[in-house]
């Protein structure tokens, strides 16, 4: 079986616009053409990935994810990848480290977990200046893309951390189990809340400090992980994996694919299925 291919320092499978080494990083800027899609490999150093425009959907050891405009992902060194960009002009910016300056920040970033979308809006914000500045490129713009990187990469280990605190409740584990195991019509926050003995105001609030999400949006997400897992890892019909997933039936199942994914549950299998051919 042909070895998914490893990508050296700086280098993208897009069309590089523009090419800096400063401080032991290699920022770079590329551009790619509608539709495309981009076969599994990795990348051999760390860094980071802002879109600058346009969109794609990366898939990550299978899991599927949306990275939209000015959104923000980690790239961990060797972690194998596959893309679909969406059918607009995509453009990305990214930030990588040499070995020796990512081996320096060690002990920082052993806490970064590439599994975890990256939401900060301090995180998008951080990204967007060190690209301003990589392309101000005055005889300052060196000294501030190091200072910043360094926010840069603080900031998405606080974004990837759990939440603080002696763990979340006992009664929210049983939340978050009642909705892994919606398989019908989902129950209202006011169910959710009298089944946890709590109002529906702090169950709310309190899923969200702990799930960094509403629970409608981790039912979503659980309903989406149980078909991914299914169509890549079996051959069954879409159809029974959308009722066993929780979804109506499969014309909803396909539509949810679509609107968070911007594939259909067919083409996710065959992307999936490329993005993990090399560990078969």
């Amino acid at each position: 079986m042909t070895p998914t291919p490893v990508l050296e320092f700086g280098r993208y499978l897009g069309t590089p616009l523009q090419r800096v080494e400063v401080a032991g990083l290699v920022l770079t800027e590329s551009t790619y053409a509608p539709g495309v899609r981009l076969p599994s490999h990795g990348h051999r150093h760390a860094g980071f990935r802002l879109t600058l425009e346009g969109g794609f959907t990366d898939v990550v050891e299978g899991r599927a994810r949306e990275c939209a405009a000015r959104s923000v992902a980690f790239q961990a060194p060797g972690l194998e990848h596959a893309q679909r960009i969406r059918n607009v002009r995509t453009r990305t910016f990214n930030i990588d480290f040499s070995e020796a300056s990512w081996r320096s920040r060690s002990a920082l970033a052993a806490g970064l977990d590439p599994r975890v979308d990256l939401t900060s809006v301090r995180l998008a914000t951080l990204a967007a200046r060190v690209y301003q500045e990589f392309r101000r490129a005055d005889d300052v713009a060196a000294l501030a893309i190091e200072g910043l990187t360094l926010e840069l990469l603080a900031e998405a280990v606080r974004a990837s951390a759990p939440a603080r605190g002696s763990g979340p409740p006992a009664w929210l584990g049983r939340v978050r189990e009642l909705l892994d195991a919606v398989r019908g019509p989902p129950p209202t926050l006011a169910d959710l809340a009298r089944e946890a003995g709590v109002s529906p105001l702090r169950l709310g609030r309190t899923f969200r400090q702990v799930y960094r999400c509403s629970p409608a949006e981790y039912l979503r997400r659980s309903r989406l992980e149980r078909a991914s897992r299914a169509l890549r890892e079996t051959q069954r019909p879409l159809g029974d994996i959308a009722l066993d997933a929780g979804y109506c039936d499969q014309s909803h199942l396909t539509r949810e694919f679509r609107r968070r994914l911007h594939l259909t549950p067919a083409e996710y299998r065959r992307l999936a299925g490329r993005a993990s051919g090399s560990t078969r």
